[in-house]
């Protein structure tokens, strides 16, 4: 990604915005890629050398505590409404006409949190691996969760987050960042079902710094570029994106909002990963045939980071349906 595309913004409550942008050819839509953890704007490199050359406008931010943008440490400034607000003043800086929003992990709740909020102001919206995120008005309970899901489906699934809550994580994973890397970029997305999602295995698998090496489907240049990107930032802000979540943050946000918005009105694409063993393909399909029943769904057959390990099947996917899109 050409370093000469990126600016800086400043939004209303202050934070700087570092992104990504290229302009739009006439009649063609901005794309607004929202990535998740522990990535930057950088995990969509390979989208961005797939539609720059078609004319599509590109918007890519680091979203808040990554990359080039601020990184506070107080998690209630990663309340999902006042990050949706900011990705907002992001794309109002650049004015562009057409808006596809487009999340992945972390990225689709925001993006989940902008389609409450803003959808009017979108063509359309995508969520890769992980689905719409619906808000709901109950508390969210870890311990209850965690139980619940290995009864349900048999794993944790979201065991890993136990460890990323606790205050000395970022320590521990930056310490050990091969390890970490290596077990979050795991090669097999089956990896995840044995060391990230039951309980107490992400920790064990990070201090005792297991490093079965980089992916396979991802380059030296990708790996050393996140790598990098991550020990200049660090980790300690990017992990509020958990506490925020499991302490309850948004709750009050998620009560007031109406009934109606909540449903999903606009063109959708689910892209699942059918070996996502955290951002499950079966819990993501059916929030969307309820919340957002007009969705296309489609499947890819990668695990969790479906842009960089099928990124020639994602994009082509998400192509085909900018392609239905303008015709409708």
């Amino acid at each position: 990604m050409d370093p000469s595309n990126y600016k800086d913004v400043k939004v209303s409550r202050g934070y700087t915005y570092h992104y990504y942008y290229a302009a739009p050819a006439p009649g063609k839509p901005t794309l607004f890629f929202i990535h998740g953890f522990p990535s930057s704007s950088f995990d969509w490199s390979r989208q961005v050398a797939h539609f720059k050359p078609k004319g599509y406008g590109l918007l890519i931010p680091d979203t808040l505590g990554y990359g080039g943008t601020s990184k506070p440490t107080d998690y209630e400034e990663f309340r999902w409404k006042l990050q949706a607000r900011d990705l907002m003043d992001v794309l109002d800086a650049e004015k562009p006409e057409l808006v596809v929003g487009i999340g992945h992990d972390w990225g689709s709740s925001l993006l989940s949190s902008i389609a409450n909020d803003y959808q009017d102001r979108f063509a359309g919206f995508v969520w890769i691996a992980l689905s719409y995120i619906v808000p709901g008005p109950e508390p969210f309970d870890l311990d209850k969760t965690l139980e619940a899901l290995k009864q349900h489906v048999g794993s944790n699934v979201y065991g890993y987050w136990a460890f990323f809550n606790q205050a000395d994580a970022h320590v521990k994973c930056e310490q050990n960042i091969d390890s970490f890397l290596q077990l979050l970029y795991a090669d097999k997305g089956e990896t995840w079902l044995e060391w990230f999602c039951p309980v107490g295995k992400a920790q064990e698998w990070i201090e005792s710094d297991r490093k079965p090496g980089p992916a396979s489907w991802m380059t030296e240049h990708e790996y050393a570029t996140m790598r990098e990107k991550l020990l200049q930032g660090g980790l300690q802000s990017a992990m509020s994106f958990y506490k925020v979540y499991i302490r309850n943050v948004n709750l009050e946000d998620q009560k007031a909002l109406p009934e109606e918005k909540k449903y999903i009105k606009k063109p959708a694409l689910f892209i699942a990963a059918t070996r996502d063993f955290v951002c499950r393909a079966d819990f993501g399909k059916a929030i969307m045939q309820k919340y957002a029943p007009q969705a296309e769904i489609v499947e890819v057959d990668t695990g969790h980071w479906a842009q960089l390990e099928g990124s020639e099947h994602v994009s082509n996917h998400l192509e085909k349906w900018l392609g239905k899109l303008a015709a409708a």
